[in-house]
């Protein structure tokens, strides 16, 4: 566990997947998603903007799917909702020794309503903390499920190569605006802007996906999915994949 002592409270979140419920994990996860596509305030805003004048010009599927994400961060911040800071709550295990056991969206608002006084730097160097501790964690144990893909690997290359540029550029005082260009519209190329609205939402799919793997897992292993640990969950869906491709090995091995 990780403590936040305050003057007000003393406040316990979950710091690792073998003792962080599989259910706080999948709230957490949620919100972070829901943070990155939409964002919660002005700078979120900005990029919204940004990424619509690129494509009011090339994709104006993608541009009204921008301008309805846009519409959305707009009433996250009339509202006062911040994805990150829900994340934040849906990682605490108690506040002044009592457990937080109900991980509904209005009493994670209301946790947080408690909590206001707490500085936002605090929240966002917890956040980034936890994100590389767990992210460590689940590539040591399960290398195969969270393993990043051939797309993430070339994404992270080309913004290495555009640092270089810039590095480069500095150092050696020469232009490379040029490069630099051209791998920005690369990145930009690949840019897909999700849908958090409706029966297709990223949030709904997330949410069906989530109940699908718990009933699998519940139905194979004959055990509470939802009552799992982070580790607890992944072993055993990793344990069940693995025996179903041994079982599909074998039938194909006998239809032969």
């Amino acid at each position: 566990m990780r403590e936040i002592a305050t003057r007000q409270h003393i406040i316990k979140l979950y710091d690792g997947i073998d003792e962080m419920p599989i259910i706080n994990f999948q709230k957490y996860n949620k919100f972070i998603l829901i943070d990155s596509g939409l964002g919660s305030d002005i700078d979120s805003v900005d990029n919204h903007l940004i990424n619509l004048a690129k494509l009011i010009k090339s994709d104006t599927k993608k541009a009204s799917i921008e301008i309805q994400n846009l519409r959305q961060t707009m009433h996250m911040i009339v509202s006062g909702i911040s994805p990150k800071y829900l994340a934040f709550a849906a990682l605490i295990h108690s506040i002044d020794g009592k457990e937080v056991t109900d991980l509904s969206d209005d009493n994670l608002k209301a946790i947080l309503s408690k909590l206001n006084y707490v500085k936002h730097n605090v929240i966002a160097e917890f956040l980034a903390w936890i994100k590389k501790k767990v992210d460590e964690e689940l590539m040591t144990y399960f290398p195969s499920e969270f393993a990043s893909s051939a797309r993430e690997k070339e994404v992270y290359d080309k913004l290495k190569q555009k640092a270089m540029y810039m590095l480069n550029g500095i150092i050696e005082d020469k232009d490379y605006s040029d490069e630099v260009t051209r791998i920005d519209a690369y990145l930009f190329s690949l840019y897909k802007p999700k849908i958090y609205s409706g029966t297709e939402s990223v949030e709904v799919k997330y949410d069906k996906q989530f109940e699908t793997t718990c009933m699998y897992i519940s139905q194979e292993a004959h055990m509470n999915a939802k009552q799992m640990t982070v580790l607890e969950f992944y072993n055993a869906l990793t344990e069940l994949k693995r025996q179903a491709e041994l079982k599909a090995k074998a039938y194909k091995k006998q239809s032969r």
